[in-house]
């Protein structure tokens, strides 16, 4: 499985990826907008990777790495996880700080919206973000997603 961008692609990770994951993740800053564990440690990353094939291979969840075709290497991730039962999706994802503000997370997540729409034939897809995570919620706003606010997250 891989999805094209003009300047992304996205593609399921492998566990050498896991050290790239790590890098990117252990970042004070993006772990403050989403929760993550700080530092994040290679562990982490190998655990959730190790989970992905199977995953995918049920159509439960498609985790998958956002690479830049410039740089030639992962920048984030995003996931579309499914309900079968209602025929919806739910994405999420990150982008590694040092590429913030560039519009990758925007493409991304119009590439996999489409994808989960067009391919798997999803009703609705759904995402959120936490109220602290402006630039997120600009993301999904960006992206067609309708905005509802929550008390303590923003639901597109």
């Amino acid at each position: 499985m891989k999805l094209e961008t003009e300047r992304l692609i996205l593609k399921p990770l492998v566990k050498n990826d896991a050290p790239r994951v790590k890098v990117l993740a252990n970042n004070e800053k993006l772990a403050s907008v989403l929760g993550l564990p700080h530092p994040y440690e290679l562990k982490h990353a190998q655990e959730w990777i190790d989970m992905q094939p199977e995953q995918i291979k049920n159509e439960t969840e498609f985790p998958l790495a956002i690479v830049s075709k410039i740089f030639n290497e992962i920048i984030g991730t995003i996931t579309l996880r499914i309900n079968k039962n209602n025929n919806r999706g739910e994405l999420g994802y990150w982008i590694g700080y040092e590429f913030w503000g560039c519009g990758y997370a925007t493409e991304a997540v119009n590439r996999m919206r489409d994808f989960g729409f067009k391919q798997l034939g999803l009703n609705k897809i759904t995402a959120s973000a936490l109220k602290r995570n402006i630039a997120s919620t600009k993301v999904l706003v960006k992206a067609g997603l309708i905005k509802k606010a929550h008390s303590d997250k923003t639901d597109c």
